[in-house]
């Protein structure tokens, strides 16, 4: 068991995790291996990872984590901006096959610092994954909606309405539950024209606690000088008739150094969605 949630294989459901990895900042090698450890402890069958390095002869850092640990994955990548020779986008890793995945772009920042933003999906075993990094500064919030509403028509274009589970959502949004940006996500505004509903994974089912992803007790957020917040994000299109996409849990993850560094400036989310039947 890990922060209460049990082995996915004894139960019918299929566990998320997300996590911003924070392209190779920091002591990135100490820092994968702790993802792995990570990766070995949840069991997650599917895996959205934001700020994803690719070099230019292919290495690419998902596929490395993909690689290392006691479960293999299968990766979808998505680039977004060019650094050089190099590419920052998001992926996706599944213990199963992965189609050819898309990349939709998304309204990018005035700001210099910022960088390009996009949504990737891919489909595995028939569920529809999409995986998203919104822009980061806080005062980005209307090019955060901007953002949100080209992520929900992605989805609305994308997804397989004969799916057996709801589409599902995951990343780094880089805005609080209360933002505008998310209450559109969770059905609690509706931007222009256009409304849309996902479940927040840990709104509905998550532990005790803010459910803090930007923790000022991870020294690589502390030294921000940002306050704590929730950022990080497992959200679940409506459950079907038969109870498929039910989120039965969720917890914050990779809140703790377990082989002596913490995995990245952020903290994950882990969430567990009921499958059919």
């Amino acid at each position: 068991m890990a922060n209460g949630i049990l082995p996915a294989i004894e139960r019918a459901v299929l566990r998320v995790l997300t996590l911003n990895i924070w392209n190779l900042e920091g002591p990135w090698r100490q820092r994968r291996e702790e993802i792995v450890a990570w990766l070995d402890l949840l069991a997650p069958d599917v895996v959205c990872l934001q700020e994803v390095m690719e070099a230019a002869d292919g290495r690419n850092q998902a596929r490395w984590l993909a690689e290392a640990g006691r479960a293999r994955y299968h990766v979808a990548y998505g680039p977004g901006s060019h650094h050089g020779d190099a590419t920052l986008g998001n992926a996706i890793l599944s213990r199963w096959p992965l189609d050819e995945p898309t990349v939709v772009p998304l309204a990018t920042s005035a700001f210099a610092d910022d960088v390009d933003r996009v949504v990737l999906h891919a489909r595995t075993v028939g569920i529809d994954v999409f995986c998203t990094h919104l822009s980061w500064r806080f005062d980005d919030g209307a090019i955060r909606e901007r953002q949100v509403v080209q992520v929900a028509g992605a989805v609305r274009r994308l997804a397989d309405p004969s799916s057996p589970l709801p589409p599902i959502l995951a990343g780094d949004l880089n805005a609080e539950p209360d933002s505008t940006e998310v209450r559109f996500l969770t059905g609690l505004t509706s931007l222009g024209a256009t409304s849309v509903y996902f479940q927040d994974a840990w709104r509905v089912a998550g532990g005790a606690g803010p459910g803090h992803t930007w923790d000022n007790r991870n020294p690589f957020a502390a030294a921000s000088l940002e306050p704590d917040r929730r950022i990080d994000y497992v959200l679940v299109g409506w459950r079907r008739a038969d109870g498929a996409g039910r989120v039965e849990s969720a917890a914050v993850a990779c809140d703790r150094a377990l082989t002596g560094t913490y995995a990245t400036d952020h903290f994950g989310v882990v969430a567990e969605i009921a499958r059919p039947g």
